[in-house]
């Protein structure tokens, strides 16, 4: 029944629409004649759509084309991806993979939506792609941080300074290599905190922070992944946004209670208990040879690893990047950073992973991981857009920063909502409270 399949590809898929319809392409295998398919897919019936059925034999390719919507154009057939606006000004760059969906060369697009406001975000058509064993996230949309590399596209940190001072990339980073290889199709690059700062709303001084979508929608976005966050919640054209955010701890008693029901239901379902975890004291029972008595937790987290903000070649002037909230001796530390303190920093670094890894949490052949953090993520009360909120500088190994620095894999996930008395909109809205889940490497 083609009417109904076709009626299916519009129920299943945003690109494609009835408007395809107008003229059926049915691509027929080597062996088959053309009169044999018409025959047994009962073609002749198209009910209400109204198509023009026109075949094709394939005759020299032993791939087929995908399902879905095509344009035909100069004796060519191409895909129909279609554009979608950012009205939350979630994204830095809209991109588009430079030969097929699988490419890992990009090119900027630079699409407006009619109005001229917003810019336009390409997606491809779901029908394109079929998941499998081997590509597990086949035709997913997935956004990037602008931290990330895409060969042929700018990173721009979010920062006028830095987008000036380097070209585009010239390489795809290996992580989004990887998603790319199993079927993912990068639609983007999301904004981001000033060098992922963590910046608020009020701090975004070279590029506009995005909006987030929930409750009033005058809600802070949040931390450095804030286009990866608010495109995520407020786009259902979108899958999966790739970030680099870390968690933050709440005293909220509330929050904190939902999150204990939340561990309650993992240990159901795990079948499995919870062990309260303090690394201070493991650190101290289980000590790694490496550390010599000379490393420790409270070490750790002073270490002064900061990146240098602004360079020189002796010859050109590069602009110092700014981040006006940050006090000017915490936004300069870099600059005074020798190399052996960077290298003694990495040092202590690599014992304390190590002895994570080793201590803590170990992979499992079967489960992946034989255990898993649960950590409370987010703050509980509002943030509003308005609000000036004092600049904190991280620390390198913190709560904040654990699943970073230790390499882990780390997913967070809304498990319920607060309300709260909205000043924007007058009304009762609604928070999220989420949990930080954290495995072994």
């Amino acid at each position: 029944d083609i009417a109904g399949q076709i009626i299916s590809y519009s129920a299943q898929d945003d690109v494609y629409s009835l408007h395809f319809a107008s003229s059926i392409v049915l691509q027929v295998p080597l062996g088959i004649t053309p009169h044999a398919a018409i025959g047994r897919s009962s073609s002749h019936d198209t009910g209400p759509i109204g198509a023009t059925l026109e075949f094709s034999i394939v005759n020299s390719t032993p791939t087929l084309l995908p399902p879905g919507p095509y344009f035909a154009y100069d004796n060519g057939i191409y895909e129909a991806w279609r554009l979608y606006p950012d009205h939350l000004d979630a994204f830095e760059i809209a991109v588009l993979p430079e030969a097929t969906r699988s490419a890992t060369t990009f090119l900027p697009l630079t699409i407006l939506e009619p109005e001229g406001l917003w810019r336009c975000i390409e997606v491809p058509s779901r029908l394109y792609a079929k998941k499998s064993i081997r590509f597990p996230l086949a035709g997913t949309r997935v956004s990037v941080k602008d931290n990330f590399k895409l060969a042929g596209i700018k990173t721009t940190m979010t920062n006028r300074a830095f987008t000036e001072l380097y070209p585009a990339d010239n390489e795809t980073a290996h992580y989004i290599k990887t998603l790319i290889g199993l079927g993912a199709v990068i639609v983007g690059k999301s904004k981001m905190a000033s060098f992922a700062a963590g910046e608020n709303p009020g701090d975004w001084i070279d590029f506009h922070c995005p909006v987030n979508p929930r409750g009033d929608q005058y809600q802070s976005p949040g931390s450095s992944s804030a286009g990866a966050a608010a495109s995520l919640a407020g786009y259902s054209w979108l899958d999966y946004s790739i970030g680099t955010d870390k968690f933050f701890p709440t005293a909220n008693e509330d929050q904190l209670s939902l999150l204990d029901d939340y561990v309650g239901v993992l240990e159901n379902y795990l079948k499995t208990t919870r062990t309260q975890f303090s690394f201070i004291e493991r650190w101290a029972d289980s000590p790694p040879e490496a550390a010599q008595g000379r490393i420790t937790v409270g070490s750790m987290k002073r270490s002064r690893m900061l990146d240098h903000l602004c360079a020189s070649d002796g010859e050109g002037f590069f602009p110092t990047p700014v981040t006006l909230n940050a006090q000017p001796e915490d936004r300069d530390k870099g600059a005074s950073l020798t190399i052996e303190e960077r290298d003694q920093g990495k040092a202590r670094l690599a014992v304390f992973r190590q002895w994570f890894h080793d201590t803590v949490m170990r992979q499992d052949p079967d489960s992946l991981s034989d255990a898993i953090f649960v950590l409370p993520e987010g703050k509980a009360v509002p943030e509003y857009r308005d609000e000036a909120v004092p600049f904190n500088i991280l620390e390198i190994l913190g709560e904040n920063t654990l699943a970073m620095v230790l390499e882990l894999p780390h997913i967070v996930l809304p498990v319920d909502q607060n309300s709260y008395q909205s000043r924007a909109s007058g009304g009762t809205e609604y928070r999220p409270v989420s949990a930080s889940l954290i495995g072994a490497k």
